[in-house]
């Protein structure tokens, strides 16, 4: 029974072939990570080349934006003017339009009375000189050309 529990002796070309296999899975390991190592360094550069086109790129859309900055500036002034004017405009021209709308109201009832009256001239000159408004006749000696107003 001795012998059952004792533990079988590795030879020594036992004991080196477990050793070389462990080296060799050991270097397999190393040489897995140095894979990834250069893989992740060549990541890297390119993403660093990346960012130095990114920033030549964000330079270039800086200079661009310089003018479209100096426009808008421009424009919020314009509209601060245009803004004032309104303000001034409503202030002191407003009142006016009311007026306005009342005079034109006047004109126009004074413009359908000297209507009124134009026609009803036309028409005396129909009954007094027989006038004929659309033509004039050869024996008239009176001369004038017919007008109608809107």
């Amino acid at each position: 029974m001795e012998n059952k529990k004792r533990k079988k002796a590795k030879s020594r070309l036992q004991i080196a072939i477990e050793q070389h296999k462990r080296d060799a899975k050991a270097g397999s390991n190393l040489s897995n990570i140095r894979a990834m190592l250069i893989n992740i360094e060549q990541k890297i550069e390119g993403l660093k080349s990346q960012i130095r086109v990114d920033n030549r790129e964000i330079a270039e859309l800086e200079k661009q934006l310089i003018p479209l900055r100096k426009k808008r500036d421009d424009m919020n002034l314009e509209m601060a003017e245009l803004n004032e004017f309104i303000e001034h405009f409503d202030r002191n021209i407003g009142p006016f339009n009311g007026s306005y709308d009342s005079l034109q109201e006047g004109l126009k009832e004074k413009y359908d009375i000297a209507k009124a009256k134009y026609a009803a001239g036309i028409q005396l000159l129909v009954d007094v000189y027989d006038y004929h408004p659309m033509y004039k006749r050869w024996h008239d000696t009176f001369s004038s050309t017919p007008f109608k107003p809107k």
